[in-house]
């Protein structure tokens, strides 16, 4: 099945004085691709918490204001209570940034962890990219 793709356009609040997105907006996106993915697929964000415990960005070329842009949402692993994410954010100047999350799911509490069932891992099955899918070189 395709990635999930999520699509927004650049509002002018999250740009810098010369009109370009500064670097902690692509988070954002990033985030609302993943809720968004998440939620196609049944998950509910007030069920768990779900902290970040890496995140890593490559900014390869810079969104303005008023672009549209594109975040693809893969998942690389899926673990007894992690999400090992890649997102691929677009614009008009083709790969914008590319962005590496892992998300570790516990309960309400933040303290304990909150494994993925067997049925829980089959509806997020569809996000997995296959070995073949993996880059073999993530230089710009």
């Amino acid at each position: 099945m395709p990635p999930f793709i999520h699509k927004g356009r650049v509002p002018f609040h999250a740009t810098d004085a010369a009109g370009i997105v500064h670097f902690a907006n692509y988070f954002r996106y990033m985030e609302e691709a993943e809720l968004y993915a998440l939620n196609a697929r049944g998950f509910r964000p007030d069920n768990y918490a779900y902290p970040r415990v890496h995140i890593e960005a490559d900014y390869r070329a810079p969104l303005k204001f008023w672009d549209e842009y594109t975040v693809q949402a893969e998942l690389l692993k899926i673990g007894t209570t992690t999400l090992h994410w890649r997102f691929t954010i677009s614009g008009p100047a083709g790969i914008c940034a590319v962005l590496h999350s892992i998300s570790s799911r516990r309960q309400a509490d933040l303290i304990n962890p909150a494994p993925y069932t067997d049925e829980e891992r089959k509806r997020l099955a569809d996000l997995l990219i296959s070995p073949s899918q993996e880059p073999l070189n993530t230089e710009k």
